[in-house]
């Protein structure tokens, strides 16, 4: 029987975080990898397939903060997303609480209003599953 601080059995948070993510992935068929990552680059859940997830949540966190630099240099207020495209498909960063965002990869033939708003309705449960 495992013990109860086992580093290796997920929290209770970790099947909480894990939950709002397969929900979004059933919400929207266009999220190919969705993470919870904090706003330092630790990479909390993950659904989908990446190769490696803590490289990705460090990259996340370092987006978000230039992104943050940028708006508060700009006078444009608080970040309320980021998106990238590429090539290959899209990239949205959402603040999900003060220390965490969600990070989405989506295809890139996306309906992107409905992604910004399924992962905006994602985000908003991260913090309480915490």
């Amino acid at each position: 029987m495992p013990e109860a601080n086992d580093p290796n059995q997920p929290s209770a948070s970790d099947d909480r975080l894990r939950a709002i993510l397969n929900e979004l992935h059933e919400e929207s068929k266009d999220v190919q990898v969705s993470m919870v990552v904090t706003r330092d680059g630790l990479t909390m859940a993950v659904v989908g397939g990446v190769v490696d997830p803590d490289k990705v949540g460090a990259m996340c966190s370092d987006l978000l903060r230039l992104c943050h630099s940028a708006a508060l240099e700009l006078q444009r207020g608080d970040v309320e997303h980021v998106l990238m495209k590429a090539s290959h498909g899209y990239m949205l960063l959402t603040p999900a609480g003060d220390q965490t965002m969600l990070a989405v990869m989506a295809r890139p033939d996306a309906n992107l209003g409905m992604l910004l708003i399924d992962t905006h309705h994602a985000a908003g449960f991260i913090p309480n599953a915490l």
